[in-house]
């Protein structure tokens, strides 16, 4: 029991004192009411025992109406007790079954369990003592990564705003049979010339290396180069990219719009299918004038299985339109 159920000494001491002042002013009343009724020998002697008997059980009474206030707090605490106790208990099996819950999803899951059970580690080592800039910048990170997966399980498709980067690399790099892509000149290259474009940059010179690894663990990849002009075929930069990747392995070969068929015209676009399951398409901004990098407003993944027959039906068609570079 708490300390909370005694009480202090300063207050014990008045007690004692006040129930041994009403103990003896009881029995002096007795002795003086009893010695007036009681006459005969020994009459002081009956009055003295009686004032006594008088007296013992009004400091019996009272010390027991003490002890019966003091059991009442006891009880009243222990019911405060036992109300927390049940909360906390109530609390504690709430969370294990909610924990346990969530661990049979993740085992049921397709994910790799000892992978996310590390991300939930790791995040324990964020606290307290970690700058709120930092715990901020991870719970953000925390944020986009649980959009990512509802849009990607719920919906079958999620949208990364602006280009995107990470999942490009590790779709190429977790490739296992095909990647077939087609690269325009409005996502690609600038308006007027391929050097200088995405194929020029750290994140196309990676893109090509996974490429590279891929097709040497012997998977296919294929890529379609869309131009809007044939001139553009004859470039020195041109010619230095297709070539480039075609000595990687990367079976690649050109069209260009006029060339396309005339139903997939108004619908060409930038986009990368990943094993014939999910396509990777970006969305460039218009065109803001002559050598100008396009910029690219959003990026999409999508993995619905009649979208991706679409993707999968339109490469296969520009494909057997396009033929090998000169």
């Amino acid at each position: 029991m708490n300390g909370g159920a005694r009480e202090p000494a300063t207050l014990v001491v008045p007690k004692i004192i006040r129930k041994l002042l009403v103990t003896m002013l009881v029995g002096g009343v007795s002795y003086l009411v009893t010695n007036s009724f009681i006459h005969g020998p020994n009459e002081d002697l009956w009055s003295l025992l009686l004032a006594t008997f008088i007296s013992g059980v009004v400091f019996v009474v009272q010390f027991l109406a003490d002890v019966d206030a003091q059991l009442e707090v006891v009880r009243q605490e222990q019911r405060e007790q036992h109300r927390s106790t049940h909360v906390l208990v109530g609390d504690g099996f709430s969370k294990i079954n909610e924990a346990s819950k969530l661990f049979g999803l993740m085992e049921a899951s397709a994910l790799q369990s000892d992978v996310v059970t590390q991300f939930v580690r790791n995040a324990t080592k964020i606290g307290e003592d970690v700058p709120e800039l930092v715990r901020n910048l991870v719970h953000h990170e925390i944020g986009r990564m649980s959009k990512f997966l509802k849009e990607l399980g719920d919906g079958g498709h999620a949208i990364y705003e602006g280009e995107d980067r990470d999942w490009l690399l590790a779709l190429a790099a977790s490739t296992r049979t095909s990647l077939d892509a087609i690269s325009t000149t409005s996502v690609d290259a600038r308006a007027t010339e391929f050097d200088g474009g995405f194929w020029m940059t750290d994140l196309g010179q990676r893109y090509v290396k996974i490429q590279r690894d891929l097709v040497q663990r012997g998977a296919r990849a294929r890529r379609i180069f869309i131009v809007d002009r044939s001139e553009l075929l004859d470039s020195e930069a041109f010619q230095r990219i297709w070539k480039s990747q075609s000595e990687v392995g990367i079976e690649v070969r050109v069209l260009t719009y006029a060339e396309a068929p005339p139903t997939l015209r108004g619908s060409l676009s930038d986009f990368i299918l990943f094993d014939g399951v999910l396509y990777y398409e970006s969305n460039p901004s218009p065109q803001r004038g002559d050598g100008i990098a396009p910029m690219i407003l959003s990026t999409i993944l999508v993995r619905e299985p009649e979208k991706v027959k679409e993707k999968v039906e339109r490469f296969t068609e520009l494909w057997e339109s396009a033929s090998p570079p000169a």
